[in-house]
């Protein structure tokens, strides 16, 4: 069964990243104004967010909207920072709403009607249908927006307007890599670019690692030119020259090649996970069948 409870707070964290990072600040001193506090962040907010972020926020809404009630109480309590017993207690902070779900609904339509939104994507009833992305076009160019394999909406190419921090929203997973495995100091993990591209998944969870494949096969999907610049705004190295220091580093005849070789490490290490899962659920069935299910029956 499809539920948010089997995920620790930690991945739900991970998983609604941005609605998790909106309700940071406001903490619970608000206390009966709580949700109305957030309306007025977002709104006042909401102006400064970028195209990409705002995309991601649709995105991550209409997941949270497409589970049970009880999943989006779960989640919520997790994004306050306090226990379900907690919540419960105080899960009508605010008299405008009858229940959470309407509260979704509401901030929903707050980015639903955003006018760089409107102009990209039409949402009337969040909750109830999916978003439907605008068929415009920008001068001679294809629609902006596209939906990838998962039914999340992503950008078709990258516009010539959009800023490296454009770029850093539109890949927030391979921006991390900035200060890490991809930076300055990216022989700290290790001796060979090779064996950092190798390892790299294994610093991080299933849920990052779902998210960094998405997106890697999206930039795949752009022009080598595209790919070369969203790759200058996410990491700081330089994959494809060679360097004496330290000795046997390595390099890729060109960034889509890098690319490659990244995606491949992180799909080969989420389908390991997936089959490590596997195996304990079998596992788990075996042991709570007993040991009757593979018991020799007694001889007549």
């Amino acid at each position: 069964m499809r539920t948010l409870k089997n995920f620790h707070a930690f991945a739900i964290s991970q998983k609604f990243d941005i609605i998790y990072s909106i309700f940071y600040k406001p903490s619970e001193n608000y206390k009966g104004i709580f949700f109305d506090k957030i309306i007025g962040e977002i709104t006042k907010k909401q102006r400064e967010y970028s195209i990409p972020l705002k995309i991601r926020i649709i995105n991550q809404l209409n997941n949270l909207l497409s589970y049970s009630d009880d999943d989006i109480e779960y989640a919520t309590a997790v994004f306050r920072h306090i226990d379900n017993t907690e919540y419960k207690e105080k899960h009508s902070d605010s008299d405008c709403f009858k229940n959470l779900r309407e509260f979704w609904i509401f901030i929903s339509k707050i980015f639903a009607n955003d006018p760089d939104i409107k102009n990209l994507i039409h949402w009337d009833n969040p909750g109830i249908d999916q978003p439907i992305l605008q068929k415009k076009a920008l001068g001679n160019d294809p629609s902006m927006l596209v939906k990838n394999y998962t039914e999340e909406i992503t950008f078709s190419f990258i516009p010539e307007h959009f800023s490296n921090n454009d770029i850093e929203d539109m890949f927030p997973r391979l921006r991390d890599f900035k200060s890490g495995e991809f930076g300055e100091d990216a022989d700290l993990y290790g001796e060979t670019l090779a064996e950092i591209i190798g390892n790299a998944p294994k610093n991080y969870t299933q849920i990052f690692n779902q998210d960094t494949i998405r997106e890697i096969r999206t930039l795949l999907s752009y022009t080598d030119e595209e790919i070369e610049r969203t790759s200058k705004a996410v990491i700081n190295l330089n994959p494809t020259v060679e360097i004496d220091d330290p000795p046997n580093w390595g390099r890729f005849p060109s960034l889509r090649a890098f690319w490659t070789a990244v995606l491949g490490s992180f799909e080969h290490n989420v389908a390991m996970q997936n089959a490590e899962s596997a195996e304990h659920s079998l596992t788990d069935i075996t042991d709570s069948a007993g040991p009757g299910c593979n018991a020799t029956p007694p001889a007549p």
